[in-house]
């Protein structure tokens, strides 16, 4: 009995050594953990927020780079990912840096890669994923859909709008640039006119303090209660003559804002 005690008093430190070793060794390997997004957030378009971390052993001159990769509902599409993956890249590693994220991501989940390495190009890089988190466009008025059907529409984002001495929050969306030729009236008529007779047929009403325009775009102003919709329009021009009016042929960018409602 007393030679298997020793046997088994053996065995416990070899394996208490072994657990020692093991967990020093997990402690000096360089390691990298994302703390936000930590997953489950919904993160809007247009929004600024934090992406943090923190490092293990990482030297503090090491760069640091950040990548997105959407996670898309089955089936996968075979065409991948519809957007630049790299959102940063060449930080400080401070631990944290703010995002604003563009419109140019499509509704639906995200994880972010935040990877730190010494060099480009890029070896032996440390890195971490976020937890599982969610993308989603601002919604805009539901007075203005459908949408005005003469144009492709982009996705929407947030937007603070200065009016006189009043600032708005609220949802644009803009769409891709329409070749006007020699004539914008004839794309900004119909748009203003479609706007008009929806707008007055649910209540809103033309506000003229909210009017602006120009050579180079306009804005119609409509009001209901506490709540504002700009119907605006953009002009851009191919010449630009010097000492003279910018001249057609030209393109006309349409866009809607609605404040929260």
């Amino acid at each position: 009995m007393a030679h298997a005690a020793v046997w088994l008093s053996a065995i416990a430190a070899v394996g208490i050594a072994a657990w020692s070793l093991e967990g020093f060794a997990e402690k000096d390997v360089p390691a990298l953990t994302v703390l936000s997004p930590s997953g489950g957030e919904m993160w809007r378009t247009g929004e600024t927020h934090i992406i943090s971390w923190n490092t293990r052993k990482v030297p503090s001159a090491d760069k640091v780079s950040v990548a997105i990769r959407r996670i898309p509902p089955p089936p996968l599409p075979e065409e991948g990912q519809e957007f630049d993956p790299i959102v940063f890249v060449g930080l400080e590693n401070t631990g944290s840096t703010t995002w604003k994220i563009s419109p140019m991501y499509r509704d639906g989940a995200y994880v972010l890669e935040v990877g730190a390495y010494r060099s480009v190009p890029i070896t032996d890089m440390v890195s971490g994923e976020s937890g599982i988190f969610n993308i989603a466009h601002p919604p805009l008025s539901s007075v203005l859909s459908p949408l005005y059907a003469g144009a492709d529409w982009n996705g929407t984002e947030t937007e603070e709008v200065a009016i006189g001495q009043s600032s708005y929050s609220g949802t644009s969306i803009e769409s891709a640039p329409l070749d006007a030729g020699m004539d914008p009236g004839a794309v900004i008529a119909p748009f203003e006119a479609y706007y008009a007779k929806r707008l007055a047929s649910l209540g809103w009403r033309v506000a003229n303090d909210l009017a602006a325009g120009g050579h180079m775009g306009g804005q119609t102003g409509y009001r209901r209660g506490g709540a504002i919709i700009l119907v605006r329009f953009g002009i851009g021009y191919a010449q630009h003559p010097a000492n003279a009016p910018s001249e057609c042929p030209c393109t006309v960018t349409l866009s809607l804002f609605s404040s929260d409602i």
